[in-house]
């Protein structure tokens, strides 16, 4: 059934006020609130203008807290994307249980990440978790939240929820590839590593850039795992920036001055993820 354009308008324009409501009302709000002199007690909030903008731009916190998150995505979303590499070939075969064991893998993603980091905050007690207990009985002496190693902790626990992520859409690109490659590839001699190496990474790529920008924005605006783990200690060691602007928001009541160190993150990020699109979809093509 054919639509004139006029009818066309009409059945979007319910759609066109959803999107207004859920998006365009809210940024244009966060703007506003953003140069006054907003506060969580309710107090009235007077116009400051560029204010708080200076204030988000001269605090030190605020780079530190983009600086963390962004080494914290690059270092987890290698290590998960090199586990789900390999996890998906381990798996990219046939063996008993595969079924079972797959569904396994797939575990930790129906958890949601503050469970999972509260489940890991209590394994890692040092007084009732199972993890001390038995690194101590083997002579062991770690504590996984100590400065050295808090980071390390933090990752490997995003990597043990994410990498089933990063595992299925690998595993689904690996299905992708045609099998009459491989054999080519064993006719002419060639050793399983050359095969990666010449056949499976270079028809990997795009699926790999894909997965890497999902997981790297996803990683870029941790908070929950963090919040739930940490709380951003010792100090500002592991503090990301959305804990950092849920803090400035929430504990010291400035939504204003929060308000704006969203948006500044924003016009930090757009041209990155411009970037990273535009990659994505020539890598794609």
């Amino acid at each position: 059934m054919l639509y004139t354009r006029k009818q066309a308008y009409w059945m979007m324009a319910p759609l066109a006020v959803v999107v207004i409501a859920l998006v365009a009302f809210p940024t244009l709000y966060a703007y506003f609130v953003s140069v006054h002199d907003a506060r969580l007690s309710g107090a009235s909030a007077s116009f400051i203008g560029l204010n708080n903008y200076t204030a988000t731009l001269t605090n030190g916190s605020f780079y530190g807290s983009i600086w963390y998150s962004a080494k914290f995505a690059l270092f987890a979303t290698i290590a998960e994307l090199i586990a789900g590499v390999g996890l998906a070939l381990l798996f990219n075969r046939t063996f008993r249980a595969k079924g079972l064991f797959t569904s396994l893998l797939l575990l930790p993603l129906m958890v949601a990440p503050s469970l999972f980091a509260l489940i890991f905050r209590l394994m890692l007690n040092d007084f009732v978790g199972v993890v001390p207990y038995y690194l101590n009985e083997w002579g062991i002496r770690v504590q996984p939240f100590d400065p050295a190693l808090v980071n390390t902790t933090l990752i490997a626990i995003d990597a043990l929820q994410w990498t089933p992520f990063v595992f299925v859409i690998v595993y689904a690109g690996l299905a992708t590839i045609p099998d009459e490659l491989y054999e080519a590839a064993r006719v002419d001699g060639a050793s399983p590593v050359q095969s990666f190496v010449r056949i499976t990474l270079p028809l990997l790529v795009p699926t790999l850039a894909i997965v890497a920008f999902l997981r790297g924005i996803d990683a870029f605006k941790i908070y929950d795992m963090i919040y739930v783990l940490t709380n951003g200690g010792p100090g500002e060691l592991t503090t990301s920036v959305s804990l950092f602007i849920y803090k400035k928001a929430f504990l010291e009541g400035n939504i204003g001055e929060a308000a704006a160190a969203s948006i500044l993150l924003t016009f930090i990020l757009a041209p990155l993820l411009g970037l990273a699109v535009k990659f994505i979809v020539r890598r794609g093509a």
